[in-house]
């Protein structure tokens, strides 16, 4: 037992002296906008994105990501149905309201890698867990897996603040929904 205790406090001994000797910064939280345009149900439309990510360094210059993603739709118009039964007869009435209104449309769960060429320029590649949000739908929430390839650029100031910018493509080529984002993530992170 004694041997035992003295080989394992040697094995994090090292582990704690490599962990201290690293250069580089090994988490990054970045919250983030992406506005894109793309496809969805046949139909080219313009998609709000927020998200907030994960890195974790696995070396110098491999990380692995991971985080989340709301995209919305944009309306300059909402059809709002009311269904009146008086009766046997059942009336259907439709109005139009005039505004901006949001329509929440996919929720992405990405998993990436990034290779930094240098500490400013990445390039960025992994599959994405995609649910689409469909209310009139009988089935509601479909899921369905795309991937999502991108470059990216970044530049840390002295104080862990790193801004980001990271124009990608996302697709899902499911058999029920076809469909691709051309995308630009506008992120602050920090790197700790």
């Amino acid at each position: 037992m004694k041997k035992i205790t003295i080989l394992l406090m040697a094995v994090f001994s090292v582990a704690t002296l490599y962990s201290q000797t690293e250069t580089f910064k090994k988490n990054t939280v970045e919250v983030y906008i992406a506005p894109s345009y793309g496809t969805l149900y046949g139909f080219g439309i313009f998609h709000y994105g927020i998200g907030i990510d994960y890195s974790r360094s696995l070396t110098e210059h491999w990380s692995l990501c991971g985080g989340i993603e709301r995209n919305a739709t944009t309306n300059n118009y909402k059809t709002v149905v009311s269904k009146e039964q008086v009766g046997d007869k059942v009336s259907i009435n439709a109005t139009i309201k005039k505004g901006l209104f949001f329509k929440w449309e996919v929720t992405s769960i990405p998993v990436q890698l990034k290779y930094y060429f240098r500490k400013t320029v990445y390039i960025n590649f992994g599959p994405s867990l995609d649910l689409f949000n469909e209310p009139n739908d009988p089935d509601g929430t479909k899921a369905g897996l795309g991937w999502r390839a991108g470059v990216g650029f970044e530049h840390e100031f002295s104080n862990g603040i790193t801004l980001s910018l990271n124009p990608y493509l996302k697709a899902n080529f499911g058999s029920w929904n076809n469909y691709y984002q051309l995308a630009v993530n506008l992120g602050v992170a920090y790197r700790f």
